[in-house]
């Protein structure tokens, strides 16, 4: 029987002069282990957490997890043929309370702020207003965070490959915020925050390395993956069509429009449906109408892509002979969508074009633009979140090579050094 435990306490108060409230935090913790032969363990693992920016009576939480391992086989210093030379399995959950997500103190209050000067008497008098900025909320709580993992880890084939791999989900829930699509237009400045909005997070990891010796020479062989991908659960939110609604998406879901190619010429224009984003000519960017109402606007926005990438990967290899050694790691994503939106691409008027507006649309080039027309004036139509702004963010990148000489020990140790190496 092997337990250990800990438990801990401590304080802190952070305040810059001219604040009118510091932040101050008095945390607790508490850790038990339980291992039988090394074979069968059991971890708890807690804290109870206190937070100025809550309301008194509701400043605490705990915050508990559980992790549970069996390690099947531990033969991992054995030499020989088995080819299972370490296993294990664990799994941990845990519920995690958290202020970070309240940016700022007295959420939970009835707060006030100044609504600008009144004037009387033909503008010789004057005095700042007072407004209600939101109403409150003494049930203010904190954010929550549940969590799940399953996994294991092995050594297999005397020592040659090893694997360590897990499946995660988590959710992400009461978030603060203002609710405004609970209340009449009228209550805005009384709005309460509440704890309202969650999101659910879910994905997989790999790990995996290789290695064997042949002599004088030894290769080392290693890969990771990481599949992550997220939904919002709920959200504040009242669209008018379902497609519009972020729940159900991701949560680094880009929303726009869906661009359908240039305006050929006014014929094209008087064909299509209505774009409600200012007057349109042949060279700038049509959409698609995706409520079928005869009007593109912004209620035919839909996710067109992904600012994170769901899917990323390293790789890595060292190679080695006697003294010299070649290591090279890289690493990659995919699934992103990336955006271009500022000055360099979009322009008009008097801006500083870049080489990339050399495609820009005219009646030579229609059928070949790669750009809409310029224009002298803002371009309220071209200009918009839309797919014809996207483009895949994936990426490779040799992060380093490196070729490194180990000295012979004789010249370390002459030079009175334990190792010296040249990279």
């Amino acid at each position: 029987h092997h337990i250990s435990g800990s438990l801990l306490g401590y304080g802190n108060r952070y305040k810059i002069q001219g604040d009118f409230q510091g932040n101050k935090n008095v945390n607790m913790g508490l850790r038990i282990a339980y291992g039988f032969k090394n074979k069968y363990l059991i971890d708890f693992s807690s804290a109870y957490v206190n937070s100025v920016k809550l309301a008194e009576g509701a400043r605490g939480a705990f915050s508990p997890s559980l992790g549970l391992a069996w390690v099947i086989k531990s033969d991992q210093y054995a030499t020989g043929g088995s080819s299972v030379n370490y296993l294990k399995l664990r799994a941990s959950a845990g519920i995690l309370n958290s202020d970070a997500g309240i940016d700022g103190f007295f959420y939970y209050d009835n707060r006030y702020a100044n609504s600008g000067s009144y004037s009387w008497f033909e503008g010789t008098w004057s005095n700042a207003g007072t407004v209600s900025s939101n109403g409150g909320n003494m049930n203010l709580a904190f954010e929550k965070r549940k969590e799940l993992n399953l996994g294991f880890e092995g050594i297999f084939f005397n020592h040659r490959l090893s694997i360590d791999a897990n499946v995660f989900t988590s959710e992400y829930s009461d978030q603060i915020t203002r609710p405004l699509t609970k209340y009449p237009s009228f209550y805005t400045n009384f709005i309460p925050y509440e704890n309202f909005d969650s999101n659910a997070y879910r994905g997989a990891e790999l790990g995996m390395s290789y290695k064997q010796a042949l002599g004088d020479f030894t290769f080392v062989l290693g890969a990771n993956a990481l599949y992550a991908t997220s939904e919002v659960l709920k959200r504040d939110e009242i669209y008018a069509n379902d497609y519009q609604y972020r729940v159900g998406h991701p949560v680094d879901a880009r929303f726009g429009l869906v661009a359908d190619g240039f305006f050929m010429d006014q014929a094209d224009i008087n064909n299509h449906q209505l774009q409600a984003f200012g007057t349109v000519k042949p060279g700038d960017i049509k959409y698609v109408d995706q409520n079928n109402d005869g009007i593109i606007d912004s209620d035919d926005e839909v996710q067109i892509g992904r600012w994170q990438a769901p899917f990323s990967y390293g790789l890595n290899v060292r190679l080695s002979y006697k003294n010299l050694t070649l290591f090279a790691q890289g690493n990659g994503r995919m699934g992103a969508d990336g955006y271009i939106s500022d000055n360099y691409y979009w322009v008009d008027g008097n801006d500083k074009y870049s080489e990339y507006i050399l495609g820009r649309w005219t009646e030579a080039t229609k059928t070949t633009a790669t750009f809409p027309r310029l224009s002298t004036l803002s371009n309220t139509n071209n200009y918009r979140s839309s797919t014809f702004w996207l483009y895949k963010d994936d990426y490779f990148t040799l992060d380093r090579v490196q070729m490194t000489y180990n000295a012979p020990k004789k010249v370390a140790g002459f030079l009175k050094m334990k190792q010296l190496d040249f990279y």
